[in-house]
C-alpha cells in the first residue's frame, strides 16, 4: 500500500520542512533529516526567541519540538484517524543555548487500534549530549485525516 505521506516527507530530507499545517511548526522552522516509517529525526536551530532569561533553550520549546515530531511520526504512520496527544513525559537532562543545535528523534514504540506510544530522545548537536527522553500517547478519535 502506498504512503503519500511518508514519501512526501522524505522528499523534505535535508531541508526545512515548510509545508506543515501548523503555524507552530513554522515558527520552530525543523529541518528533516531522516525519515521512515516507525521513526523521525528532525534539526532545530536555538534562536534568542526560544531561550529562558538566562539563556538557555526554554523547556516548553522543547516540549514543542518533541510533540510536534512526535506529531509527524504519527501522520506519516498512514492512518486514516486522527491520534490527538493524550499525554506527554519529558525528562530534561541537559541544557542548549542560543545558535546551537537541536535534534529530535522519535520512534513507534507501540501501535494499538486505540492508543499509539511514541518515545522520543532530543539530543545537543553541539556537545552530544542527551538533553531530553519523553514518552508519549496518542489516542484514536473520530476526525478523519484529509488526504
Amino acid at each position: 500500500m502506498e504512503n503519500n505521506r511518508l514519501d512526501f516527507l522524505k522528499s523534505y530530507i535535508g531541508k526545512h520542512f515548510t509545508e506543515s499545517p501548523s503555524p507552530f511548526a513554522h515558527w520552530l522552522n525543523g529541518k528533516v533529516i531522516a525519515v521512515e516509517k516507525e521513526n523521525v529525526e528532525f534539526e532545530f536551530e536555538v534562536r534568542k526567541e526560544m531561550t529562558n532569561p538566562v539563556g538557555m533553550l526554554h523547556g516548553g520549546v522543547t516540549a514543542g519540538m518533541i510533540d510536534d515530531c512526535i506529531g509527524v511520526n504519527f501522520m506519516v504512520l498512514g492512518l486514516e484517524k486522527f491520534y490527538p496527544t493524550i499525554n506527554l513525559y519529558i525528562d530534561y537532562f541537559n541544557p542548549a543555548f542560543e545558535a546551537q543545535t537541536v535534534i529530535v528523534k522519535t520512534t513507534l514504540a507501540k501501535l494499538g487500534k486505540t492508543i499509539i506510544n511514541i518515545r522520543a530522545e532530543v539530543i545537543n548537536k553541539n556537545t552530544s549530549k542527551i538533553m531530553a527522553q519523553a514518552s508519549a500517547n496518542l489516542a484514536v478519535s473520530e476526525i478523519k485525516i484529509p488526504v
